[in-house]
């Protein structure tokens, strides 16, 4: 009987080890269960820093970075790279008109239309107050012509719904193709500039 006592004694430890292992297998799941949740929270804070506050478009930080990363490419693979610059003509006579509300539903409505036209790859960003901007990839001089012509239109079409009317909604654009020994400031200061010409050349429309 002690020898059948013995045996039973014996098979102790392994009941224990076997119940730690499962232990250990719960707490595995555990915590990869909240790293999962952690690394989805870190996700929505980090898009959260790139994004504008009013639009749902990037904000002015991340475009920059984008545009850094498109002048990398550029330097090492010699691609071509487009940046548009977009000013919303007359947004001081809406804000006037309709208030700040009517203000921020007409950038909402030129943040709707560039994001609707174009490619999925393209980076679009609200970079100031009724400012824009457009890193079109791989892009020759035709397209950026053909594309401003669809945004302009775009733009032009839409009608938002304010309490009092509804106004017509226009922008002027600029753009500039990205070179290999740029930097992200040099490319939007000369878009930024073409987009100042072709304002004037429209007649001077006013902030």
């Amino acid at each position: 009987m002690n020898d059948v006592q013995g045996d039973e004694g014996a098979f102790a430890p392994q009941a224990d080890m076997a119940m730690s292992h499962e232990q250990l297998a719960l707490l595995c799941a555990d915590l990869k269960q909240q790293n999962a949740k952690l690394s989805a929270r870190v996700r929505v804070l980090e898009d959260e820093i790139c994004r504008d506050t009013l639009t749902p478009l990037y904000n002015r930080r991340h475009f920059e970075q984008a545009v850094a990363l498109a002048i990398a490419h550029c330097q090492r693979y010699g691609s071509r790279s487009a940046l548009l610059f977009i000013d919303v003509d007359d947004l001081k006579a809406i804000n006037d008109t309709y208030g700040h509300a009517g203000g921020d539903e007409a950038l909402r409505t030129v943040a709707d239309v560039l994001l609707a036209n174009v490619r999925s790859t393209d980076v679009v960003a609200r970079i100031g107050g009724d400012e824009f901007a457009l890193l079109l990839g791989t892009i020759g001089d035709d397209d950026v012509e053909q594309k401003i012509a669809e945004l302009t239109a775009g733009i032009e079409a839409c009608r938002p719904q304010f309490s009092g009317g509804k106004p017509c909604l226009s922008a002027t654009f600029g753009h500039a193709f990205i070179h290999a020994d740029d930097r992200a400031d040099k490319v939007l200061a000369r878009a930024d500039s073409q987009m100042y010409r072709s304002k004037r050349l429209r007649g001077g429309a006013r902030r």
